[in-house]
């Protein structure tokens, strides 16, 4: 997508307003469209103009946040932007790409529009928001429960594909993340880490024992091989 994404601002405080406002005019691939105080407003707006991307507030006056995507039958991608962490999971069902939670700083945000843009695009954005998203080599930020953490590579053993979400089994315990697997796998190391089925990628340095179109890991785990990934597998270890 080469042309600037165009942005609105649903939420009722004006404090939110101006902190967005600032946030994107540092962006030059955000373009400033509107901004709405009520989901109604809201609404009317973008049933006759483009709009790529809404920051929007969940608790409102009248009709919510959420209330508003459940009646748009195409939204647009959409940033959550409330102080009630306990909706998030909710809101992904409705393209949702991220959930800022309140006050949240230029590099939370810049986070959240990288991985607007990993939606876009076939390749991770490597733009200066990507820089900041994936700055501390050997780790990949996910997105847990409406925060950001940093997951080390040396922790992960494997990746499990569950709906449009994620299961990272690490070594010290389980993160569900709102990310497709093909996502996630781009912003992996690939000398790390490779895809061994449509559902699951492995640690490379964790796998014990490849053999009858299974992958046995260090700890006992025994995952599939797909068809499609055995051939690639198998060259990898020779």
């Amino acid at each position: 997508m080469d042309e600037n994404l165009k942005c609105i601002i649903v939420d009722d405080e004006e404090g939110a307003h101006l902190v967005l406002k600032q946030y994107i005019g540092q962006l030059p691939q955000l373009e400033f469209a509107a901004s709405f105080y009520t989901a109604v407003e809201a609404m009317g707006y973008i049933y006759n103009n483009r709009v790529d991307l809404i920051f929007l507030d969940i608790n409102m006056p009248g009709l919510s946040g959420l209330e508003l995507l459940q009646t748009l039958s195409d939204p647009p991608l959409v940033i959550l932007t409330t102080a009630y962490q306990e909706y998030a999971l909710e809101g992904y069902k409705y393209r949702v790409v991220d959930y800022l939670v309140k006050p949240f700083d230029l590099q939370r945000f810049m986070v959240a529009i990288d991985t607007v843009y990993s939606r876009l695009r076939p390749k991770p954005f490597t733009s200066g928001a990507n820089a900041v998203a994936e700055a501390i080599a050997g780790s990949v930020m996910l997105k847990v429960e409406g925060e950001v953490i940093k997951v080390l590579y040396d922790d992960i053993v494997y990746i499990r594909s569950w709906g449009n979400y994620v299961k990272v089994f690490t070594k010290q315990s389980v993160y569900l993340s709102p990310i497709t697997t093909t996502e996630i796998e781009q912003k992996l190391d690939k000398t790390r880490f490779k895809r061994i089925h449509k559902s699951y990628i492995v640690a490379i340095n964790r796998i014990s024992k490849l053999a009858g179109g299974q992958v046995l890991l260090d700890e006992g785990t025994l995952l599939p091989v797909g068809t499609t990934y055995r051939r690639d597998l198998m060259d990898h270890f020779q």
